[in-house]
C-alpha cells in the first residue's frame, strides 16, 4: 500500500522534512513509497515500517538520516532509496498500519 494514500499527512511531513535538510531527490521519492511490512517488534509504541523487502538490504551498508518529523528516529536509505522508516510514539501512524496490516 502506498504511503501517500494510507497516510498522506506523514508523506507530506516526511517530504517537507527531507527537503528542509537538502535531500530533495529523496523527498520526491516519498510519494512513490510502498509500505511493504510493519515492524513486528513487541513495543506498543512502535510505528515503524519497511518500504523494501528486508532480505534485499539486510547486511548492506545503510545510511541513516534523521529529518525533523514528530516521532521519527531515522530513515534508512540504501542506494538513494528509503528502505525503512523507524518511528515511535506516533499512535496515528501505528493505528493506520494496524488497520491495514492484513493488506500489506
Amino acid at each position: 500500500m502506498k504511503l501517500n494514500i494510507l497516510m498522506p499527512f506523514l508523506a507530506e511531513e516526511l517530504s517537507q522534512a527531507l527537503t528542509d535538510i537538502g535531500l530533495t531527490k529523496l523527498a520526491r521519492s516519498v510519494n512513490s513509497l510502498e509500505i511493504i511490512e510493519r515492524c513486528d517488534c513487541d513495543n506498543t509504541g512502535c510505528a515503524a515500517f519497511y518500504t523494501a523487502k528486508k532480505h534485499t538490504w539486510s547486511g548492506k551498508k545503510i545510511k541513516q538520516i534523521s529529518p525533523r518529523v514528530k516521532g521519527l528516529y531515522s530513515v534508512d536509505v540504501l542506494d538513494d532509496q528509503i528502505v525503512f522508516i523507524e518511528m515511535m510514539g506516533r499512535q496515528d501512524v501505528r493505528d493506520r498500519l494496524l488497520a491495514v496490516q492484513s493488506r500489506i
